[in-house]
């Protein structure tokens, strides 16, 4: 299978992103096995030299690096947080509870008490970049200029369209004085810091130092992370290096250095774990992991918080606009199939949020399995045998958290046949399926397309659920892929931007959460795993209920 890269050519070849995915099974395990003797260090390795990190990662190759990288939030686990940080910053340092917001290059954020759109935000002092640069005030707003002011001369389109609709409330920023800036936003709302977490902060006398080119950037990036940038070769390796200066002093990675290895074949990455090529894998597909468990490696998993979904068209040409069709979608999917089918690695899904989340709230359209009720809705909506629902569906090869995404897509595909549905597949790798995500159903590579199968982020209110939802904030402004647009959802994520506090937060996006269900907003699966695999020499290896993981913790013992 072939896959081609859809992103605008005019974007350098040469980036940290890759061109071409078009990369058979044999050239895979052959990569692998290539990687294997190329991210060594030079020379040997001596006993009491510690050994850097070996990851492989379900990537085609290394997402770009300018502080905002493509592949999504699986991007930004690897190619975003360990180089850069955030304003606002999550907690990844705890795995049994979900993951909260923590102060990161900002020591504390408040509401204007004479103007509730607009942010107080407190700088962190003595922070200085990987090149030395100092991060202040000037420092944050260049950054923020970099997305909101086309006029900027560090402002990029195509680096501005994977950052912004993760701050669909945000317009802008301005100094206050050396240590404090203020975050502006288009209106009132309460979910602005979970927003801010995903504006990452690259340093602008190293752009300066580049020629002022982002493309230059991505070679040679400059955060205030964990990691500083050690190498890059393309489609071989990241080479990530311990930020000894690091102004969390508890989160100094205790490895010396990661080396990310993109390898998108579950595969091949298995194959070189088994070899002792890498240390750790991500992905792993669950019929390996009994194989892997009893070879003696190590397998890690935490609840995951996303789930997987078929996000829907409800433009004209599409089935899906009429609710009992949608319904019916959702009635024939049969989840404890899906969770037989992962062998386990995976959690019953009753909605976008488990059921003892705060924002679940009380849907009255129940998430089960009917094939009758579901044959039943069909028909009421014109459909029968001969006259069967045709939809197309773009999914992913791999990539994303969902190591056997062909095989779950094909095995909905066939409940869905069972009560009337003739579903196709368009299939891409994770990249390009995202790129055309983010373009929305209007744009040109989604002609024909009535939904995208994706891994739907849910740890924060806006990730998926606002920006996902809210019929302003379809693309470029926002991720409504589908332009869906519901009055009452509208007005219910209205009064979510106005509850201020935690409890007011929690009981406006249940009521949310409650129409989208109700509404049947989606095709919903199940809430997937990801489990990690590892050596046995690995140590400390830490996975918070969170999309993001803590590489700041593991090292080779």
């Amino acid at each position: 299978m072939r896959f081609q890269d859809r992103r605008d050519q005019t974007q350098p070849p040469a980036s940290p992103s890759g061109v071409e995915f078009a990369q058979t099974r044999r050239q895979l395990l052959s990569g692998a096995a290539a990687i294997g003797v190329s991210t060594a260090f030079s020379g040997p390795v001596s006993a009491q030299t510690p050994a850097p990190v070996r990851i492989a990662i379900a990537f085609g190759d290394i997402p770009r690096l300018w502080a905002g990288p493509d592949g999504a939030f699986q991007g930004m686990r690897f190619a975003g947080y360990p180089i850069y940080d955030a304003l606002i910053n999550w907690d990844l340092d705890q795995e049994d509870r979900a993951s909260g917001l923590v102060p990161g290059l900002a020591e504390s954020w408040s509401i204007d008490p004479n103007n509730p759109a607009r942010w107080i935000v407190k700088l962190r002092s003595g922070v200085t970049f990987h090149d030395g640069s100092p991060f202040d005030a000037d420092a944050a707003i260049w950054n923020f200029n970099s997305v909101f002011d086309q006029k900027a001369q560090q402002y990029n389109a195509a680096r501005t369209a994977l950052i912004v609709p993760r701050l669909p409330s945000v317009s802008g920023a301005e100094k206050v004085d050396d240590s404090t800036i203020a975050v502006l936003t288009r209106g009132p709302d309460a979910m602005t810091p979970y927003q801010i977490s995903f504006l990452l902060m690259a340093s602008p006398a190293q752009y300066a130092k580049l020629g002022d080119s982002w493309e230059k950037f991505v070679s040679a990036p400059s955060g205030t992370g964990p990691f500083r940038f050690g190498s890059f070769t393309p489609r071989v390796r990241l080479e990530l290096v311990r930020n000894e200066k690091y102004w969390d002093t508890k989160r100094i990675p205790k490895a010396p250095a990661v080396h990310l290895q993109p390898i998108l074949d579950a595969n091949a990455r298995i194959a070189a774990l088994r070899s002792g090529q890498v240390d750790l894998i991500e992905t792993v597909p669950p019929a390996a992991l009994a194989s892997l468990k009893g070879a003696g490696f190590s397998i890690k998993a935490n609840t995951h918080p996303t789930i997987s979904i078929w996000k829907l068209s409800l433009l004209p040409d599409s089935p899906f606009r009429d609710l009992r069709v949608r319904k019916a979608a959702n009635l024939a999917v049969d989840r404890e199939g899906i969770i037989k089918l992962l062998d386990g690695a995976a959690v019953l899904a009753k909605g976008m949020v488990p059921e003892d989340s705060p924002w679940f709230g009380k849907p009255t359209f129940q998430l089960r399995t009917d094939p009758a009720e579901a044959r039943k809705l069909l028909a009421e909506a014109g459909y029968g045998p001969n006259n069967r629902v045709k939809a197309k569906i773009l999914i992913a090869s791999a990539g994303g958290g969902q190591p056997e995404s062909l095989k779950v897509n094909e095995f909905v595909q066939s409940n869905l046949a069972a009560v009337g549905f003739d579903i196709e597949f368009q299939v891409v790798d994770y990249v390009t399926l995202f790129t055309i995500y983010r373009n929305g159903a209007k744009a040109a590579q989604s002609a024909g397309i009535h939904g995208v199968s994706l891994p739907a982020p849910v740890q924060d209110p806006t990730a998926s659920i606002f920006r996902g939802h809210a019929s302003e904030l379809t693309p470029p402004r926002g991720t409504n892929w589908g332009f869906y647009n519901n009055p009452e959802v509208d007005e219910a994520l209205r009064q979510a931007q106005r509850a201020f506090g935690p409890v007011a937060l929690d009981a406006a996006i249940a009521k949310v959460h409650q129409l989208l269900i109700d509404d049947a907003a989606s095709v919903f699966f199940v809430h997937e795993l990801d489990p990690w695999g590892m050596s046995n020499k690995v140590k400390g290896f830490m996975q918070p209920k969170n999309w993001f993981s803590n590489l700041t913790s593991v090292s080779i013992g």
